[in-house]
């Protein structure tokens, strides 16, 4: 609660305000979470005003305060990512017993005081912790009480079986069916852990006439249907961390609408992020268990091939190496090479890369891929130490042969694509090469005969092409 720390002297100095919880906020509290508790600045800071984070087990808020809480908080449907610093050793327990008690009884909020007896217990139960809270940590140990969400009567079906995309339900039989009683869709409620599909129906609840926004991302598939229509889709295999989240509007009267969502699960990870907007309104409403990070939602910069010609991208991409260099092909076709494996990482359909965040936020963290069917490729490197990634050059057409040098040998590695395949010509000279091919389940590749190890003769090219199944 309190982000900018007082000097000593001035603590000493104002006794009398050590239990007026109103003037201990406003003295500590307010620069960072504003006077009337809506968050300084316009609401750049957390609120407290109406938050469940202040509200229940006064054991949250009395641990945050002593010790701080470190990374991104979902707070009232916007994520925050701020420093909360520890108080513990700057106010004594009384004056934290004030100040809570001040939060969590003003702006509408409606909780139990908290006593100092209270606060001086939580301290010696935690007097080992030398580090901040983050939300998962003390979330777990204190979770938030369940907030009503727009959906009413929810009921959550789950169908075993393997897809490549959504089926069609109406000829399945749910193996499992489930009432949702707080109006929350989560894929942990599933008895399966792989190759399953899952549908929850239910009333949204519309609160007036309007424009509503809908915001989906999934690992893998999911689809929102709302009074029989399609609103938002994403489609295909891959991870739930953004890159693939699609937001679509839909025209609502105030009321009761049918709602059904349909997803998939593939392989590996699994989840779901839904969350709405009402119309004339800012802050994200969630439906899922988990929460989209709508706190740093950016314009997309597309990066695309141009003139029919592949697209370069040498900078961090998600999945691979720092050294990674991306080919975003004509057709909706993608390849990662990571430099440091000396083979090709990752391959994926769809959109190649959104630039934003490199070139809006200037960050140094990972671009993920932008579209779908994600396939890992190279796990490892390919070649012994000493083998070097000697560059690669591109063709008239723009398409890369990548260069590795193993000994006296030297490995041309190109790529091309056409309609729906990636072709890959291996060339190799100085003497024969084994090759380990990674061929994961997605994929069908001809030209290696089924082989893990691809036997490479000196100035006999090997042709092999990849399409997804």
């Amino acid at each position: 609660m309190i982000q900018r720390l007082i000097p000593l002297f001035l603590t000493l100095a104002l006794p009398a305000l050590a239990q007026d919880g109103g003037q201990l906020f406003r003295l500590y509290c307010s620069a960072c979470h504003g006077a009337d508790g809506k968050g300084a600045t316009g609401g750049a800071f957390p609120p407290l005003a109406g938050s469940p984070w202040v509200g229940g087990d006064p054991d949250r808020s009395v641990k945050i305060v002593l010790h701080g809480l470190h990374g991104p908080v979902d707070v009232m449907g916007k994520t925050y990512n701020l420093e909360m610093p520890p108080q513990g050793a700057m106010l004594p327990d009384d004056q934290i017993a004030a100040i809570l008690t001040f939060v969590r009884t003003s702006w509408g909020n409606q909780a139990t005081p908290v006593t100092t007896e209270f606060v001086q217990a939580t301290r010696t139960a935690t007097r080992d912790r030398n580090t901040a809270w983050t939300a998962g940590e003390i979330l777990k140990l204190h979770p938030l009480p369940l907030e009503k969400t727009a959906l009413t009567h929810l009921i959550s079906q789950v169908y075993a079986g393997k897809w490549s995309e959504l089926p069609d339900f109406s000829t399945l039989k749910a193996v499992n069916v489930e009432e949702e009683h707080d109006g929350i869709l989560t894929v942990t409620d599933s008895p399966l852990k792989d190759s399953f599909a899952m549908i929850w129906q239910a009333d949204f609840q519309a609160p007036a006439d309007g424009e509503y926004t809908f915001l989906l991302d999934a690992d893998d598939a999911a689809h929102v249907i709302i009074d029989g229509k399609s609103v938002v889709q994403v489609q295909g295999t891959g991870p739930m961390n953004g890159s693939r989240a699609k937001q679509e509007k839909a025209t609502l009267t105030k009321g009761t609408h049918k709602f059904r969502v349909e997803y998939l699960e593939i392989s590996g990870n699994k989840g779901i992020t839904l969350g709405w907007k009402a119309p004339a309104t800012r802050n994200w409403n969630w439906l899922s268990d988990h929460k989209g990070d709508s706190g740093t939602t950016r314009e997309a910069i597309p990066i695309e091939p141009v003139d029919g010609r592949p697209v370069i991208y040498r900078n961090f991409i998600a999945g691979t190496t720092s050294r990674a260099i991306g080919v975003g092909f004509p057709g909706g076709l993608n390849l990662a090479y990571s430099a440091d494996n000396l083979a090709p990482a990752l391959l994926w359909t769809g959109d190649f890369i959104d630039g934003a965040r490199k070139w809006t936020d200037r960050g140094t963290d990972t671009s993920p891929p932008a579209g779908e069917n994600l396939v890992k490729l190279a796990h490892s490197r390919a070649f012994p130490e000493s083998a070097r990634f000697r560059g690669y050059k591109l063709d008239p057409a723009g398409n890369p042969t990548f260069s590795v040098q193993i000994g006296e040998q030297i490995l041309l590695d190109s790529w091309r694509a056409e309609t729906g395949t990636l072709i890959r010509k291996l060339t190799v000279s100085g003497s024969h090469l084994d090759l380990q091919l990674s061929q994961p389940p997605e994929l069908i590749i001809e030209g290696a005969a089924g082989n893990s190890t691809l036997k490479l003769t000196s100035g006999q090219p090997v042709t092999l092409t990849y399409r997804w199944k």
